[in-house]
C-alpha cells in the first residue's frame, strides 16, 4: 500500500527557514564561542568580587562603588605585578644556569669511574664523548639564544592573552559598577510580586551556588599552596633548593589549583621542572609527595569542599568538571562546577513548581468533588 503525503509549498518554505534559521543560530553561538567564554568569565569574576565591593563600598565616604571597584583593581594589579617581580626571576635564572651547565654535566660523569665511565672505556667511546661535550659547549649559547628567540617568537601569544585579561577585568569593573542598576531595573519591570519573589530566591541561591564555590576553590588552592610551601621548605634542609624559589613556586601552585581536578597536577608540573633544574634527588622525593597529595585532594578535599558549598555530590563535581574541561579546556573546567550547580538549582525549582502547582490542582479537584 502506497502512502501519499501531500505538503503545499509555504509550509514547506515555513518548514526549510525554520531549520535554516537553527542552523544559523547554532553556527553564529558556534563561531561566538570565544567572546561568550570572555562574557561568561567576566560575569562570574563580577558575582565572586561581588560581596566584598559592596563591603568596600559601605564603608567609603559617599558609598562610591566605582571608587570601591577601582580599589579591589588596584590591589589585583599590585598583587600580580608582585608576584611577577618575586616569581619569574629565579625561574628564569634556573633554567639558564642548568642549560650552561648541562657540558659540565656531561664533562664531569665522563671523567668519573663509575658505570658511565666504565661503558666508555670498554667500548672505546672517549672520543665520541669528547666531541659530543664540545659541540655541547658549543651549543650552550646557542640553546640560550634559542629560547630567547622562542620567548621573542611567542610574544605575539602573549599579548593575545593579555588582551583578553584586560577585555575580561574591564568587563568585570563594569559589571560590578553597573550590576546592581540593572539588577533594579530587571526586578522593575517585574509586576507579579509572587513571581518576582520566587525569582529573588533563585537568583539569591544561584548567587550563594557561585560564591560558595570561588571561596571553596581559594580554599583548596590555599591547602595546596601550603603544602607545597611546607613540602619544599623541608627539601630545602637536605637538598641544594633555594629557598627564594619556594614562595614563588607556592604562589604558583595556589593560582594553579584554582582549576579544578587538574590545576594541582599543572602546579607540580612546573615545580618539578624547576627542581629538576636544581636537584634531582628533591624533584623524586616531591614526585611521591604530589602523588599522595593528589589522591588525598581529589577523592577528599576537593569532593567534601565543595560539595559543601556548590551543594553537588562528588560525582556531580567530577562529571561537570571533566565536560568542561574536554568541551572548553582550562577555562572550561573554571566554570563547569559553578554551572552545574545554578542548574541543579533552577531544576530543584522548576521540580518543586511542578509539584506545587500539581498539588493545588489535586486540592481543587478534592474540592470540586464535595
Amino acid at each position: 500500500m502506497k502512502v501519499q503525503i501531500d505538503i503545499d509549498t509555504k509550509t514547506f518554505t515555513r518548514f526549510l527557514l525554520v531549520v535554516s534559521a537553527f542552523v544559523a543560530m547554532v553556527f553564529i553561538l558556534w563561531k561566538l564561542v570565544p567572546v561568550l567564554l570572555i562574557l561568561l568569565v567576566a560575569f562570574f569574576l563580577a558575582i565572586a568580587l561581588n560581596r566584598p565591593v559592596s563591603a568596600m563600598a559601605r564603608r567609603l565616604p559617599g558609598h562610591s562603588r566605582v571608587l570601591a571597584t577601582a580599589i579591589s583593581y588596584v590591589l589585583f594589579v599590585s598583587v600580580l605585578g608582585l608576584f611577577l617581580t618575586i616569581a619569574v626571576p629565579p625561574i628564569i635564572k634556573q633554567t639558564t644556569s642548568f642549560i650552561n651547565s648541562i657540558p659540565a654535566y656531561i664533562d664531569q660523569a665522563s671523567q668519573q669511574q663509575g658505570l658511565f665511565g666504565e661503558i666508555v672505556n670498554r667500548y672505546q667511546l672517549q672520543q665520541e664523548v669528547d666531541d659530543f661535550i664540545k659541540g655541547a659547549q658549543g651549543q650552550a649559547g646557542q640553546v640560550a639564544q634559542g629560547l630567547g628567540s622562542n620567548i621573542v617568537s611567542g610574544v605575539s601569544t602573549l599579548i593575545n592573552g593579555a588582551i583578553t585579561v584586560i577585555m575580561v577585568l574591564v568587563l568585570t569593573f563594569l559589571m560590578l559598577v553597573e550590576g546592581p542598576m540593572w539588577t533594579k531595573r530587571l526586578w522593575d519591570a517585574y509586576h507579579d510580586m509572587k513571581l518576582l519573589e520566587r525569582h529573588k530566591r533563585l537568583v539569591g541561591r544561584m548567587y550563594r551556588v557561585i560564591t560558595g564555590y570561588v571561596n571553596g576553590q581559594v580554599l583548596v588552592a590555599t591547602i595546596a599552596a601550603l603544602a607545597s610551601a611546607l613540602t619544599l621548605l623541608v627539601l630545602s634542609i637536605f637538598f641544594t633548593i633555594p629557598i627564594s624559589a619556594i614562595l614563588p613556586l607556592a604562589v604558583i601552585v595556589f593560582f594553579t589549583s584554582m582549576i579544578p581536578m587538574i590545576g594541582a597536577t599543572i602546579g607540580a608540573i612546573i615545580v618539578l621542572t624547576v627542581l629538576v633544574l636544581s636537584d634531582v634527588g628533591a624533584a623524586l622525593i616531591f614526585v611521591v609527595y604530589f602523588i599522595i597529595y593528589q589522591q588525598i585532594e581529589n577523592n577528599v578535599i576537593q569532593p567534601t569542599v565543595q560539595s559543601r558549598s556548590v551543594d553537588l555530590s562528588a560525582l556531580g563535581i567530577f562529571t561537570s568538571a571533566v565536560i568542561g574541561i574536554v568541551s572548553f579546556g582550562l577555562i572550561g573546567g573554571v566554570l563547569a562546577i559553578p554551572i552545574a550547580g545554578c542548574i541543579r538549582v533552577l531544576l530543584l525549582d522548576y521540580l518543586d513548581n511542578r509539584r506545587a502547582k500539581r498539588e493545588k490542582h489535586q486540592k481543587r479537584l478534592a474540592h470540586s468533588k464535595t
